[in-house]
Parts: C-alpha cells; sequence; structure tokens
C-alpha cells in the first residue's frame, strides 16, 4: 500500500474505533444482540442517509461546476 492509503486506512478505522466505542458507551453490547431485522432497517436507515447527503453534495459541486466554467470559459474536458 502507498503511504497515503496507509494513513488515510488508519484514519478510517480511527474513526471507526471512536465510533464504536461512543456506540458501546450509550448501548452497551445490545447491539450483538439485536434481532437481525432490526439491524436491516438501521442499515436501510444509514443507506438512505447516504443516498441523500450524496445528492446534496452533488448538486454543491454542480454549482461549483458552473462557477469554474464562468471563470474559465471554453477549457475543455
Amino acid at each position: 500500500m502507498s503511504r497515503s492509503l496507509d494513513a488515510d486506512l488508519a484514519r478510517f478505522v480511527g474513526r471507526l474505533r471512536v465510533s464504536l466505542e461512543a456506540g458501546a458507551k450509550t448501548y452497551g453490547n445490545a447491539s450483538f444482540t439485536r434481532r437481525a431485522a432490526g439491524l436491516v432497517d438501521e442499515v436501510q436507515q444509514e443507506l438512505g442517509d447516504i443516498a441523500g447527503w450524496g445528492l446534496i453534495l452533488w448538486l454543491r459541486l454542480e454549482r461549483m461546476r458552473g462557477a469554474v466554467e464562468f471563470l474559465a470559459p471554453g477549457e475543455g474536458k
């Protein structure tokens, strides 16, 4: 792995660890005994959030693209 990828992966795992530890403090070990259907519901809700945030980010990037094209007309792909 590249040094950058190693650092990015370490940062990702660190954030995951913080999230898991916060969940453990709040919910204890309940996630490990939760009904599978409840976990499916939770994952579906999270995926809906990801899709929604993805749309918002996409729209913001489209607006930025318009500003860039205004500032630098005629530059092609």
